[in-house]
């Protein structure tokens, strides 16, 4: 299997258990009604099978699973595979099996986002947390946004959670993100960024530092990793979907939910486009 050429959080994702504690604060039932609800009114009319790109421990398609669908997840970290594996074997309560009493399946698989097959086309695919930042160049999006349509076919979905530009333009909110977690006696702290990245004007990229504090059993110790990324406008987004030509742009929201617009307001945290495969 091929993978990225340049870091990409590495030594991060390579500790699964603390990403997890780290990452899970996501309001899982609103997101996955808004992706369900993409589904069924602007895509095939159904959501039978889900895909997750870069899933991390599989938030979103574990959930899906608990409802009785086929669902999928794409990851750079062998290390994040085998926990998200294990968890779904486990029955992980926050894979949502408590939400209808059926039973999806989950297959998780170690692929480059820009080259992967899956063994059926889905009804909807989603990339959450930003993380198409780690394609620097775009012909990587490019071939990402092709290789995604391949497993979606003509009617598919493709939902893409992104920075929203204005955290890079210098408006108010752009300042380094902070929080704490605690889970079974494990404390994190995570910090993403600084507030003071310098992006670099003509590659609209950056270094972001992301830092984990993890506090368990009376000791303390930080994993830190910092790793190129790439600032996307949205003017700039629209015209890489264009240039794939696998896709028409379908709409833009501000955030997860169906009543935030793509627009300047507090609640608009991301830009999240919505794409509906057309080869």
């Amino acid at each position: 299997m091929s993978t990225l050429p340049q870091p990409h959080h590495e030594s991060i994702y390579a500790q699964p258990r603390y990403c997890d504690i780290a990452f899970d604060n996501r309001d899982l039932e609103v997101e996955c009604g808004f992706l369900e609800y993409l589904s069924r009114n602007l895509g095939r009319g159904r959501l039978d099978s889900f895909l997750e790109v870069c899933c991390g421990p599989g938030y979103h398609m574990r959930r899906f699973a608990g409802r009785g669908v086929r669902t999928y997840g794409t990851s750079l970290s062998p290390e994040m595979v085998a926990y998200a594996e294990e968890k779904s074997l486990a029955g992980d309560p926050g894979a949502g099996d408590e939400a209808t009493g059926s039973s999806g399946t989950a297959s998780f698989i170690l692929a480059d986002p820009r080259d992967f097959s899956l063994p059926e086309a889905v009804d909807l695919a989603f990339s959450p947390c930003g993380s198409l930042q780690y394609l620097l160049r775009n012909d990587e999006v490019v071939a990402h946004l092709v290789s995604v349509a391949k497993n979606l076919g003509r009617g598919g979905l493709y939902v893409i959670e992104m920075e929203h530009p204005a955290a890079f333009f210098g408006y108010p909110r752009m300042h380094p993100r902070q929080w704490e977690s605690e889970q079974d006696g494990v404390h994190v702290k995570a910090r993403r960024g600084s507030g003071h990245e310098e992006i670099n004007p003509i590659t609209q990229i950056m270094d972001l530092e992301i830092i984990l504090e993890i506090s368990e059993g009376g000791a303390t110790r930080v994993v830190r990793d910092s790793a190129p990324v790439r600032v996307f406008t949205h003017q700039e987004m629209r015209a890489l979907v264009k240039l794939s030509g696998v896709f028409d742009w379908v709409t833009t929201f501000g955030a997860l939910s169906i009543t935030q617009p793509f627009d300047m307001s507090d609640g608009a945290e991301h830009m999240v486009p919505v794409l509906r495969c057309s080869m």
